[in-house]
Parts: structure tokens; sequence; C-alpha cells
């Protein structure tokens, strides 16, 4: 059983973006599976160290992105990266320690599906209204 199912409406159509977004949702529903498998906290760490690298990638990709085909938005999309970025952690620390695997878990479900439905978006309308 899956924690998120990537659905079709889910795509920017930008390959590179939406293939890093099907990653990171990969990562959070193998970190689902260890949760259900009551190996949480293992599962914790290296669910947070491979989506440190994972996002941080993805952000730069999308930033790279945004910067080369003149997005006027770039900068706030940058800082809401970062804010995002930052509440992660936080959001980390707190569950590990609570051993509350899943505040993690809702967390990150929240976050990436209204920073891809709701804010990635807003770049994807503004580059298919561009063309």
């Amino acid at each position: 059983m899956l924690y998120i199912r990537w659905h079709e409406e889910n795509n920017l159509g930008i390959e590179i973006i939406d293939e890093q977004h099907r990653g990171i949702v990969s990562v959070i529903n193998s970190y689902y599976h260890y949760v259900q498998k009551g190996k949480s906290k293992e599962a914790l760490i290296l669910t947070k160290g491979t989506l440190d690298e994972m996002t941080e990638l993805h952000f730069k990709t999308e930033e790279a992105y945004l910067k080369e085909h003149g997005y006027p938005h770039l900068s706030s999309h940058a800082i809401l990266h970062e804010k995002l970025f930052r509440a992660m952690t936080r959001t980390f620390e707190e569950s590990l320690k609570n051993n509350d695997p899943d505040s993690f878990l809702r967390f990150l479900k929240d976050w990436w599906l209204h920073h891809i439905n709701e804010e990635d978006k807003k770049y994807s309308k503004y580059f298919s209204n561009v063309k």
C-alpha cells in the first residue's frame, strides 16, 4: 500500500522536474512502508538523509530551469524552497525527539503535494501561457 499515489495531474510537463518529484514521492512511500513494519526510527534517519540530498538537487534543478527560462518570480520561489527545507528539518527533529514517525509522514505528504500542485503549478501555468 502506498502512502502517496502519483497521478497524472501531478505532472508539470517538465520531464526532469516531474521525474524528480516522482523520486521524492517514492522515498516518502518507502519511509511509510518501514513505519508500517514498525521500523520507523532507523528508516526516519535514512529517509531524512536521502530527502536532504534529493531535495537539494531538485531545488537546484528547478531554480536553474526557472532562471534559464526567465521566470519572473524566481526569487520568491527560491525563498519558499529555503523555508520548506528548514521546516522539513525542524519537523524531522521533533519527530525523532517525540518518537512520532507519523508527524514526519504527514508533513512530507502535505509539503510535497502542496508544493507540487500549488506552488510549482504557478510556474508551470506561467510557461504554458508564454509559449
